[in-house]
């Protein structure tokens, strides 16, 4: 009896008949996610096809505008006539950005925010005090922390009685058969039972407020001081900045507004204890948003510094929202105090803003990449009558760099449209793996191996690795012995050094390999150096080797040994045009001349 007074308290059926009444659309995508799920596990459908996941993506985001307008309709006593039109024409609008984009995944990095933030303010766009703006949020979020505890009960709870009817009475059961409760619980009676959390009325007095448990002790003692300690680690840094004028790490931008986040968080979910919390919450409730001034203005020098030097990505136009965004609440608030709803609101408009349109994040950053890609091509010569051409003489590490990754961004977001018609025909049907563009085969076209931003070493050194992948036969004629899979590391070179020996020759004694710091290769015999030889200029000439070619090898000799090396692999660093070989691993076949 009391796991039924559980389950029905966990899983109330009449709320959620209600809640369907309430929200027929969005329990209408709701299912149509499960359907489409559903037949993806059993494979009737291809998940991997475009246009199951352009519909996903549709479903998903109406699901929360479909919540969104109802709220609006019931707020602000729309007739249904009224509150069908307006839904619907905006799901056409989401419908066609995600039908017609090419690139539509990335317009998900502005749309989904926006909804997720728009459910926040949507039944207060015209009315609604603080009080009731927060106690309508707290109720509607804590609701849908519960129901998906409760799916996960529900959905795992099943799993585990199947697994004992597997195991108990050696009952074979399909894994779709999991897949298909998961999917249930997580598509349908997750969001249902979240929708059923949304109060029905939006306005609320000091008595229907109530906080949960363990909010004060978690906004108090732990989210409060941590903003201080994150405050005083950003103005120490700040501070760095000013005394040494050292560009800002490529990362505070984004340590930045994590920062403002969380303040921001901590400001809205702790708005009822605001005046009777502790003395550091009612100190952060004061000073928060002046002291949030210089780290924005720092915030739009890193995001610049980034801007500048690499162009604009959905990610850079996501930071520059977040700074105009900390900027206007942190100027509102610090000589007035805004309605709490004109948080989120500020930020919902600009990421609406920001999801459509040429002004748009997506479209922008396209644009910017792209100019950045033909500057630096038309600065080498590589472009002819429009056309791309091979290079003519070697580009820096820098630019080719650049360019690299410059490609592997615009092939990654799926851009192929923009980078085709810069190739002639016969170029075209080389410069796919896959389905789409791979920035390794259009490096090729320009005449160069691509370089990873990973073969950037200290200091701006180039890092290289050749790796030869040979497996054909190797000749050993005229020579005597083969020592296979060595390995050598550069070390600073020592008259008695007792490195691990190679091999012993009976007559001779052993044979120990060095490879020096200075890039020598040396062969000592016992403690006499029978042959030295430097591979520096080696590795210059074939530091663009292709791993598919055949055999790369390295002959050296003198009037005491002949050798030949046959090259595995070979590691290090370009600075300053000298080389820097770290490590080697070689086959090697040799013969002692006779004295």
């Amino acid at each position: 009896m009391g796991m039924q007074k559980l389950i029905e308290k966990l899983l109330p059926l009449e709320d959620l008949y209600a809640t369907v009444r309430r929200f027929p659309l969005p329990v209408m995508c709701a299912l149509g996610l499960f359907f489409i799920v559903i037949l993806g596990i059993h494979d009737i459908i291809n998940f991997k096809e475009d246009s199951i996941a352009r519909v996903v993506a549709s479903l998903g985001c109406c699901y929360f505008w479909f919540g969104i307008s109802k709220l609006m309709s019931e707020s602000q006593g729309w007739s249904a006539v009224k509150h069908y039109i307006i839904s619907f024409i905006v799901a056409g609008g989401i419908i066609a950005l995600f039908a017609l984009s090419s690139v539509w995944a990335i317009h998900l990095l502005f749309v989904l925010p926006a909804l997720l933030l728009g459910l926040m303010i949507a039944p207060y766009l015209t009315s609604g005090d603080d009080i009731s703006v927060w106690f309508f949020n707290r109720t509607m979020w804590f609701g849908v922390v519960v129901s998906y505890a409760a799916l996960i009960m529900f959905a795992g709870g099943l799993s585990a009685a199947l697994g004992a009817i597997q195991v108990l009475f050696d009952m074979r059961i399909k894994s779709e058969i999991y897949g298909d409760i998961w999917s249930f619980a997580a598509l349908v009676l997750g969001p249902v039972y979240a929708l059923s959390w949304v109060p029905k009325k939006f306005e609320f007095t000091e008595e229907d407020c109530n906080d949960p448990p363990g909010l004060k002790f978690i906004v108090n003692w732990i989210s409060a001081p941590m903003v201080f300690v994150y405050l005083l680690i950003l103005y120490a840094y700040f501070g760095k900045i000013i005394m040494t004028g050292e560009v800002p790490n490529g990362h505070l931008a984004w340590l930045i507004s994590g920062f403002a986040g969380a303040g921001i968080v901590t400001y809205l979910v702790a708005w009822p204890l605001r005046e009777e919390g502790s003395l550091q919450l009612k100190l952060f409730y004061k000073i928060f948003f002046p002291a949030l001034l210089i780290p924005v203005g720092f915030h739009f020098y890193a995001i610049w510094e980034r801007i500048s030097a690499y162009g604009i990505t959905e990610q850079r136009y996501l930071l520059m929202i977040s700074a105009i965004w900390f900027l206007m609440i942190s100027l509102s608030n610090s000589f007035t105090k805004i309605p709490l709803k004109a948080i989120p609101m500020m930020l919902v408009v600009l990421m609406v803003f920001a999801s459509f349109g040429p002004w748009g994040g997506v479209s922008i950053s396209g644009r910017s990449q792209f100019s950045r890609l033909e500057k630096l091509l038309i600065k080498h010569d590589l472009i002819v009558d429009g056309k791309v051409v091979k290079a003519k003489e070697d580009i820096p590490f820098d630019d080719r760099l650049s360019i690299s990754s410059i490609l592997d961004y615009l092939c990654r977001t799926e851009r192929d449209a923009v980078l085709r018609p810069l190739f002639i025909d016969t170029q075209k049907e080389n410069l796919s793996y896959g389905h789409h563009c791979y920035s390794g085969n259009m490096t090729k076209q320009l005449g160069f191996e691509y370089v990873n931003k990973y073969n950037l070493g200290k200091n701006n050194s180039e890092n290289f690795n050749i790796w030869v992948q040979n497996k054909k036969l190797l000749k050993i004629d005229g020579y005597d012995f083969l020592l296979n899979d060595q390995s050598v590391y550069a070390r600073d070179e020592k008259q008695d050094d007792k490195i691990k020996i190679s091999c012993v020759f009976e007559d001779k004694g052993a044979l120990r390999i060095i490879l020096n710091k200075q890039g020598d290769l040396i062969f000592k015999l016992e403690d006499d150096v029978i042959i030295r030889h430097n591979l520096n200029e080696f590795v210059i000439q074939n530091k663009n080797y292709s791993r598919n070619k055949d055999a790369l090898f390295i002959d050296i000799s003198n009037d005491k040994i002949i050798v030949r090396i046959f090259i595995k692999s070979m590691g290090g660093e370009f600075e300053d045009k000298s080389v820097k070989l770290n490590s080697l691993s070689f086959d090697v076949v040799l013969r002692l001349k006779d004295e």
